[in-house]
């Protein structure tokens, strides 16, 4: 497979707006097949908008909302959506949000999982918004994750030192489990019960009963996991993000420093820094080729 190499090796990532401009994302790096059908759109360009005052860039979450907008979670507190200029404070700490390809909007204070309730009355200077529960989740200090039209949670439990997958029933509104493991489980993701399950620099398959290795990083730890029938598998590094398939990863961006989210058929990236949104879409269409990479660039040797 002819793969080329979209920026050169001088820390930039660079696009171009209608206007000129011409803008950079440091230590970055962009591979991808020559021929691919794979498309990068700026949601939110460097230097658009600024990030709220006074927060950390250490603990931040993100979501696309239905209109295709970004969403910024800081500090387990601040909701700020850059875009509309919209900021809000939670009252209870959260610990995780997702957003649904239909748009529903959660949250998890990693006890329930519900949605945003505005309160009426408040003497904070931002509107407050509080957790309203729609079910509990299996233990204190659970994770709660997007599937393929699902939703899952993730929970140490504290008598088994066991970590449990579950899948959200939403007629009983109940998690129900799917699988216990003894080893640390850091993200999940998939479509009903066949899970995609991240432990240390793995990713496993769960399915039919079986777990299988389907693939393993030369390098980090997977952070996160990404999957839906219509976009394929794709994972998150502390520097990267790829796509697999049949045991081998294309890892298409290297950079420092961001955050990313699956919708449809399109892979978010936020670039914490550099407070940008990119969308790659067309991301199903690396389903097509045939590839296998023997090595990983890394930007922490290559800048």
């Amino acid at each position: 497979m002819n793969i080329k190499k979209l920026i050169l090796t001088v820390a930039v990532f660079l696009t171009v707006s209608g206007a000129g401009t011409l803008y950079m994302i440091p230590k970055t790096v962009l591979v991808l097949p020559e021929q691919s059908a794979v498309k990068i759109n700026w949601i939110l360009l460097p230097g658009q908008k600024d990030s709220p005052p006074q927060v950390s860039n250490e603990n931040v979450q993100f979501v696309i909302d239905y209109e295709n907008k970004p969403i910024m979670m800081y500090n387990g507190k601040l909701l700020f959506k850059p875009i509309n200029a919209y900021l809000v404070k939670f009252k209870q700490n959260i610990r995780d949000i997702i957003c649904l390809d239909n748009g529903i909007l959660l949250f998890s204070d990693g006890k329930s999982i519900g949605y945003a309730e505005l309160e009426k009355k408040s003497n904070e200077n931002l509107p407050v918004v509080s957790l309203k529960p729609i079910a509990k989740l299996p233990h204190n200090n659970s994770r709660i994750f997007k599937g393929d039209d699902c939703i899952y949670a993730l929970s140490l439990n504290p008598k088994t030192k066991k970590y449990e997958a579950y899948l959200f029933n939403p007629v009983k509104k109940a998690f129900e489990k799917i699988i216990s493991l003894s080893e640390q489980v850091s993200s999940l993701s998939g479509k009903g019960n066949h899970i995609f399950l991240s432990i240390g620099r793995q990713i496993r398959e769960y399915k039919n009963g079986r777990l299988n290795i389907v693939y393993e990083h030369p390098r980090q730890s997977i952070k996160k996991i990404f999957y839906s029938e219509r976009a394929g598998l794709l994972y998150e590094t502390e520097n990267g993000i790829g796509f697999v398939k049949d045991g081998s990863a294309l890892e298409f961006l290297q950079s420092e420093n961001f955050e990313a989210f699956l919708k449809a058929k399109s892979i978010y990236v936020f670039f914490v820094h550099a407070m940008a949104v990119a969308e790659f879409a067309n991301i199903d269409d690396l389903k097509n080729y045939s590839f296998k990479i023997e090595r990983l660039i890394d930007i922490n040797r290559t800048f």
